[in-house]
């Protein structure tokens, strides 16, 4: 099962693995910590609207995509938006 937080409840979350590990004096259990976050293949970047992550890759790709629409022309003008959203 997948559990999205908001940005609030993952702060909150973090605040609290931050007591935890100030207050931990078991090395074995530090050096586990230590590895488990060296492991994680890529930074997270942000958090969608959703609560899930979105890696640094996955910005950057994002990103391009946008600037490729761009480029070739696929955008659509706020009055363009605001004209099609009047009949929704």
């Amino acid at each position: 099962m997948t559990v999205h937080y908001r940005e609030m409840d993952i702060k909150a979350e973090k605040l609290n693995l931050i007591e935890q590990l100030a207050k931990l004096e078991d090395i074995k259990v530090i050096l586990q910590i230590k590895d488990l976050l060296s492991s994680q293949k890529e930074p997270i970047a942000g958090y969608k609207p959703d609560g899930g992550p979105i890696t640094k890759s996955e910005l950057i790709a994002r990103a391009k995509d946008s600037n490729k629409a761009i480029i070739e022309g696929r955008v659509i003008s706020i009055e363009d938006l605001e004209n099609e959203s009047e009949n929704w």
